[in-house]
């Protein structure tokens, strides 16, 4: 549906609808399935099943727990996180945000939050990491891996910042490399902990294969391949004949990624993989073409393009609001929230953004919303209930995590001071405002809410 179109029920009903059906889905895809058939984890593993799935794809800034969740809700069979490096994550400090139901990584020296995640998507998030030492991916991997499905390594990524540390797309020139991460990764990681990785095409469709095969053979239960070369960007389209040509090179399930904006691009890619399997004689009701598609930009601009049911697919403005909700409720930051904000208003190839939002002009709301400084002042403006007071201190801010200290620092304070560990920030508020007498609290809470919009501020 194009944004702005109206639903055809109403928003609720319709996203109870979607995630209904993407929960069957995804019970579907946690059974067991023989092993060798393109469908699930050859040689044991963890034993997801991708057949015919439906993947948010790993972008930076995007892929934050929000919007993974947001997709989730509409029909996305598992999400990727954004490609987060080996080093930032070792030594981070696991942390049950109670405030916000989400298990946080936090790093204790910058204070600041490096990979949320939540009970909701636990079954169905993969963490996608940037790494070029299988010592280093084995150490970061082995921190997260029992909060997530699995754990994807990022060999296509073609940034400069990403090739010139022998990450990403670096990777396809450096196959030993490559093997020795999966190998030291598959080897460590528990069992219930997949493993997948993320590739680009090579220079040819042979080199392609031979790659793919050699993920296979390390350990990799799944191959996403991007149908771009290293050198090929986003605005050039990607090849996906090129695909029909790779999928049956292993045995292991097989991901397409590359140009899938619309729900008419997916219907029709599916389409297009069961004529040219037919054109290639594959026998009636074989399965021809990858196991499943990953989707970026396009679930970036509309989450909702996970809805396989055209008749509940929300109206836009509803889609923002949704949004907005599940940033505020996953403790995203304002500035995150603004960010995906604009990229879904500016749209993109075949998803047109509106030319009114919320009764004024597209321009004109983006330009106030450039303007914004907490998540208050976005859900004022979308119309959405918001008690900044309800919140712990800097919540919905970079700044959250700031003033707290591991658990080891706390320990190790209260021995010798013989002072309580110190808690998170937010804690240490809410416990202050218990302690007021009853008829002073709502003056706290004014207090309270007018520094943090100095703060903001």
């Amino acid at each position: 549906m194009a944004p702005g179109a109206p639903a055809r029920e109403t928003c609720g009903a319709g996203r109870q609808r979607c995630f209904g059906a993407a929960r069957a889905r995804a019970e579907r895809a946690m059974a067991p399935e023989p092993s060798g058939d393109g469908s699930g984890a050859a040689g044991g593993g963890s034993r997801v099943c991708f057949s015919g799935v439906e993947i948010l794809a790993p972008m930076v800034r995007a892929s934050t727990l929000a919007l993974r969740l947001e997709c989730l809700r509409y029909g996305a069979d598992l999400v990727f996180g954004e490609e987060i490096i080996d080093k930032k994550l070792i030594g981070a400090a696991r942390v049950e945000n109670s405030a916000f139901g989400t298990v946080d990584f936090v790093s204790p020296r910058e204070k600041v939050l490096i990979f949320a995640t939540s009970k909701e998507e636990r079954s169905r998030v993969f963490f996608q990491m940037g790494t070029a030492d299988a010592a280093l991916a084995t150490q970061a991997a082995m921190l997260v891996a029992r909060d997530v499905r699995g754990i994807d390594v990022n060999m296509g990524c073609p940034k400069s910042f990403s090739v010139k540390g022998g990450m990403g797309a670096a990777l396809l020139s450096t196959p030993e490399v490559a093997s020795d991460i999966l190998r030291a990764l598959r080897r460590n990681l528990p069992e219930s902990c997949a493993l997948t990785c993320k590739i680009r095409m090579l220079e040819t469709t042979a080199k392609t294969r031979d790659f793919m095969q050699l993920c296979e053979k390390s350990g990799a239960e799944a191959v996403t391949v991007h149908c771009r070369t290293r050198d090929e960007r986003p605005a050039e389209p990607a090849h996906w004949d090129e695909i029909m040509r790779l999928w049956d090179a292993v045995k292991v399930p097989v991901i397409c990624n590359g140009d899938f904006f619309t729900r008419r691009q997916i219907d029709e890619f599916w389409k297009f993989c069961h004529g040219a399997g037919a054109a290639d004689g594959a026998a009636a009701g074989e399965k021809a073409g990858p196991s499943g598609i990953m989707i970026a930009r396009g679930a970036l601009w509309n989450p909702s393009i996970f809805c396989r049911d055209a008749s509940v697919v929300p109206s836009f403005e509803d889609m923002v609001r949704n949004y907005v909700r599940a940033a505020v409720r996953a403790n995203s930051t304002y500035q995150n929230c603004k960010w995906v904000l604009s990229q879904m208003l500016a749209g993109g190839v075949g998803v047109t953004a509106p030319n009114e939002f919320v009764g004024v002009p597209t321009k004109a709301f983006n330009r106030q919303l450039s303007t914004m400084k907490s998540m208050g002042a976005i859900c004022e403006k979308l119309g959405i209930p918001h008690d900044a007071a309800s919140f712990p201190q800097q919540a919905h801010m970079t700044t959250y995590y700031r003033g707290w200290e591991p658990l080891d620092a706390q320990a190790a304070a209260a021995a010798a001071g013989g002072t309580l560990p110190q808690k998170r920030p937010g804690d240490q508020h809410r416990e202050e405002i218990e302690d007021v007498a009853p008829e002073l609290r709502g003056e706290a809470d004014d207090d309270a809410a007018r520094k943090r919009a100095r703060t903001e501020a």
